[in-house]
């Protein structure tokens, strides 16, 4: 099966888990709005706002990680998995606890300050299920499984929330139903430990040297850095715009992004199947692994310029389907999203080729350059044009790196060789310098 078949499927499968799953989560929340009203609902969303929160925020870089290094031949996935489990909880569980302990500083409701406290297991029992699902992300044959059992364990959570909020005669609240999320994350996290055998033979989920880890940290550490860059990229417009403008501009802007959000859905699918499959090319092949990108490459300018289209050429009508003629306004700043999605998405492409290729150091310091060019140019044009201004900066800054990421992934691409593919996550610290190649080098 070639690369771009691998790609396409594993892509298929991610967005049928996504569409399905934010379809349960949908329900869900239609299901405890219902039941509980507008305030007990704005207090389950603060929980599980507060639960996701403390998932993320352990993360570590190790979301992309292990993807990209369990793709490869000499992964040890094993002790990779387990070194990511180590750093998270060694994080997770106390910041659980002064989250449990301080939940009475949060609010002063007392279901609310027992919800949080099952929040608290929630998060931590999200952090750990991360590192399970990563690995298993790694291999394309096992993708499928782990996405309907993913997908499967968010239905049982909904039908099992209703029952207990509509079914039982003490209609139960908040906590039972954030207790059968937490119940429902476990189950989740116990059946891909029992699939982990067949998947794995012989690897068992285990605790590397203290040099190993300390390096697989190390080689973390960027991932995690471009998550917090990819956060802040997204808020920043936002913040910005609701400081040096008009709270009508704000709302124009939010509305007009929310398509752009949308458009992201599938080619964000496509990321995801690309990255162990581009990893896996480039370590046993990088010629062959320079050839799959470039057929990727042109896949997602085709999509990029498919998803911007309709932005662009019918955004009055979107606006006023969906949110109604008192929205139409903000159809010039859907227009220019529509074309900051041209260069966004081709430089996401580019940035999962650079991750796979070892190149993450390089891909930060270039995103870091895009928020600070998205941060200049948002105060200069968002006073005087507002949400037109906010979807202008962020399409600059995206357009700004657009040729240092093309010109790296040119020249890491063709010149790639056995010797430059990035070193065994769990090698020793000292070849760290030269697991990525340098450019000026490759000239």
């Amino acid at each position: 099966m070639n690369p771009m078949t691998r790609i396409a499927r594993l892509s298929a499968a991610f967005l049928a888990s996504n569409l399905t799953r934010g379809a349960i989560a949908f329900v869900l929340s239609l299901i405890v709005g219902r039941a509980l009203g507008v305030e007990r609902f704005g207090r389950w969303v603060l929980c599980t706002t507060w639960a996701s929160t403390l998932t993320i925020a352990v993360d570590f870089g190790f979301g992309l990680l292990l993807p990209r290094d369990g793709a490869r031949a000499d992964s040890r996935i094993g002790e990779l998995c387990g070194t990511a489990l180590v750093a998270r909880l060694a994080a997770a569980v106390p910041a659980a606890i002064v989250l449990a302990v301080a939940a009475s500083r949060v609010s002063v409701d007392a279901e609310t300050i027992a919800g949080l406290r099952v929040a608290a297991l929630l998060g931590v029992a999200g952090a750990t299920y991360g590192c399970f699902g990563g690995a298993f992300r790694s291999q394309p044959r096992w993708v499928p499984t782990v996405l309907i059992l993913e997908t499967g364990w968010a239905a049982a959570q909904m039908a099992a929330s209703w029952v207990v909020l509509f079914g039982s005669p003490a209609r139960s609240g908040i906590v039972a139903v954030l207790t059968i999320a937490t119940m429902a994350q476990i189950g989740q996290l116990l059946s891909v430990m029992v699939v982990w055998r067949t998947a794995f033979p012989g690897e068992r989920v285990r605790v590397p040297s203290r040099t190993a880890v300390k390096h697989t940290c190390a080689r973390a550490l960027p991932f995690a850095a471009s998550g917090i860059v990819a956060n802040l990229q997204t808020r920043v417009a936002p913040l910005l715009l609701g400081y040096l403008s008009t709270q009508s501009e704000l709302g124009a802007f939010a509305a007009a992004a929310r398509f752009g959000t949308t458009a992201r859905l599938a080619p964000g699918a496509i990321f995801a199947g690309a990255l162990p499959v581009l990893s896996r090319e480039h370590t046993d092949d990088p010629v062959a692994g320079s050839q799959a990108f470039a057929s990727f490459h042109r896949a997602m300018v085709a999509l990029a310029a498919l998803t911007a289209v309709p932005c662009v050429v019918l955004g009055p009508l979107l606006l006023r389907a969906i949110y109604g003629t008192r929205f139409v306004g903000a159809a010039p700043a859907l227009m220019v999203i529509g074309i900051g999605l041209l260069p966004a998405l081709t430089n996401s492409a580019k940035k999962i080729f650079l991750y796979a290729t070892g190149d993450e150091r390089f891909v930060l310091q270039w995103s870091t350059v895009s928020l600070v060019i998205q941060v200049i140019s948002g105060i200069v044009f968002m006073p005087r044009y507002g949400s037109v201004g906010a979807a202008a900066a962020i399409a600059i800054g995206e357009a700004v790196i657009w040729w240092p990421l093309a010109d790296r992934a040119r020249r890491t691409a063709p010149r790639s060789n056995p010797h430059h593919a990035p070193a065994s996550t769990l090698a020793p610290v000292a070849p760290v310098v030269g697991d990525v190649p340098d450019p000026a080098a490759a000239r």
